[in-house]
């Protein structure tokens, strides 16, 4: 890089000069050389060469011409156009500057025609003496160019006036100083005093609110610390009371649910006890039907059915489809012996369709016995049940399996006072047994 920006220096010069070659001749001196400071380190700084001029053939006057190139580590290599064949009187003026501006010294060149690198030792005349804080050399070892040390006052120009000058100022404020007297002294030297006292004591305030401020420092780190760590925690806690509520929402629903059953339930219940009451009231005139299937066909369109007998009280119809209780007015409507199913609860194809329910006849005297828990282990394997009674017609009990009704000869049998499930509708821990019959 440097030596590329030696020869972009070197081709500056030589086309700030071309156009000399027209009046002077047409080859060129290489000077190449390493200049060193006074003490041998190599020299970095700028290099300015000019050409002092000279007159054109037939007497026309060319002014001066200059160019410039930056020096680094010593190294120099420009091509100039001799002045020993040019106009008598002509030279170079060589002006060299240290990159710091501290060194500066001026040299005169008379270059020969060559066909070889000359070095500035071969070319130069003279040395100027320059100015700076340090000495040096240039060229292959040639002679000092620099100011040398020590340097005598004389050397410098107005240094001995103004010497003399500041000498004079200075008795000038001795003398002043001593008229002031020494109670005047003593006055500044105690204000001076008390001065370094504030001073002593601004230090000492100084050096306690550092102290201070050091103790806040880490009062404010350890704060931080405790911020961080409630952080964490009450992140924790975010999280522990989302995964709270999410599972609070899922026993909501689940509760939720229950209380859609228990309330069905109830109403199931609430029914059978008023057709049980009032069968109870009304049962020594009246004759029973149970679980009789109504008359009608099975097929998801047919909504008409109808029933062996009119009900009496029409209240005592219940109507079962597939162990589920039917609503009157919902499910289903009753007109004399016609039962019509409603919307959606029209029997499909395959359903078990069961009704029971009293008619105005003269039958037997009878007792009934409501929501009765069968005995036996409800454990998912015993399958035999025990009535306390014997049903008299087995056809008079309605069995629930958690509310739901079971269909007798499909769910169980009943002999007597036993009931044997099938094992497809054996009841499991848990399940809950409630038989109603007459007898």
């Amino acid at each position: 890089m440097v030596k590329f920006r030696h020869l972009l220096a070197a081709l500056f010069i030589y086309l700030s000069l071309a156009y000399v070659c027209a009046f002077a001749q047409s080859t060129f001196t290489q000077i190449r050389d390493v200049v060193t400071n006074s003490n041998g380190t190599p020299f970095n700084g700028m290099v300015v060469i000019t050409w002092n001029g000279y007159s054109a053939p037939g007497g026309t006057p060319v002014s001066q011409l200059s160019a410039s190139a930056r020096i680094y580590n010593g190294a120099l290599s420009v091509l100039l156009v001799p002045t020993t064949t040019a106009t008598a009187g002509t030279y170079y003026q060589v002006v060299y500057t240290s990159s710091d501006g501290t060194v500066t010294w001026t040299e005169t060149w008379q270059v020969p025609p060559s066909t070889t690198a000359l070095t500035i030792s071969q070319v130069r005349q003279s040395t100027t003496q320059g100015s700076g804080s340090s000495g040096g050399s240039s060229g292959s070892g040639s002679g000092s160019g620099y100011a040398t040390l020590p340097i005598d006052i004389s050397d410098v120009t107005n240094l001995s006036s103004d010497l003399s000058t500041i000498n004079t100022s200075i008795t000038t404020l001795n003398t002043e100083i001593a008229a002031l007297g020494a109670p005047a002294i003593t006055a500044l030297t105690n204000t001076v005093n008390s001065l370094s006292t504030t001073v002593t004591g601004l230090s000492t305030t100084v050096s306690g609110n550092t102290t201070s401020l050091s103790t806040l420092t880490t009062t404010v780190t350890g704060l931080n610390s405790t911020v961080t760590g409630l952080s964490s925690t009450v992140s924790g806690n975010t999280s522990s009371i989302a995964t709270l509520n999410s599972s609070v929402s899922g026993v909501t629903t689940t509760v939720s649910g229950l209380n859609t059953s228990v309330n069905t339930l109830s109403t199931e219940v609430a029914t059978i006890n008023a057709t049980l009451g009032s069968m109870s009231s009304t049962a020594g005139g009246l004759s029973f039907v149970d679980a009789a299937a109504p008359a009608g066909t099975l097929n998801g369109t047919n909504a008409t059915f109808t029933l062996s007998g009119t009900p009496y009280p029409t209240a005592s119809l219940s109507v079962y489809r597939n162990g589920l209780l039917q609503s009157n007015g919902v499910d289903f409507s009753l007109s004399g012996t016609t039962l019509t199913f409603l919307g959606s609860s029209i029997p499909q194809v395959g359903d078990i369709v069961q009704t029971f329910f009293r008619v105005n006849a003269s039958g037997p005297t009878v007792t009934f016995v409501d929501a009765e828990t069968p005995g036996g282990s409800v454990n998912g394997t015993n399958l035999a049940f025990t009535l306390v009674n014997t049903p008299n017609p087995a056809a008079s009990v309605k069995l629930y399996k958690n509310g739901l009704l079971m269909s007798q000869g499909a769910d169980y049998t009943i002999s007597g006072s036993t009931m044997t499930f099938a094992n497809a509708a054996v009841p499991v821990t848990g399940d809950v047994l409630v038989a109603a019959y007459r007898h």
